[in-house]
């Protein structure tokens, strides 16, 4: 992953491996490290829901292998940068931001 913090860009090596994947429905998938013993890895899953006004309600969630990680990846800000991406994509999804996401926080 390649991203940008404190203003110096960062490579942290990452593995996702996508468990389902339901078009229109939702994303589930294990992020963590090339190590196949990563005590870190944790689930995400993101839902799309559609409203009646044709809008799209998108939910992330996160499941962490204890509630010790969790709260170190929150000290770390994952919820903050989670925004910042979630705001990249909204930018990039209305034509007004030039490429993709490139992190997710």
């Amino acid at each position: 992953m390649v991203g940008m913090f404190e203003g110096k860009e960062q490579r942290s090596p990452n593995l996702m491996r996508f468990i389902e994947i339901v078009p229109n429905e939702r994303i589930v998938a294990d992020h963590g490290t090339p190590d196949p013993d990563d005590p870190d890895r944790f689930r995400f899953t993101v839902t799309f829901d559609e409203q009646t006004d044709g809008k799209t309600v998108l939910t992330m969630r996160q499941l962490h292998p204890s509630r010790e990680r969790r709260r170190a990846v929150i000290g770390f800000g994952a919820v903050e940068y989670g925004l910042q991406t979630l705001d990249g994509l909204a930018a990039w999804l209305n034509g007004k931001g030039a490429d993709p996401p490139s992190h997710g926080g």
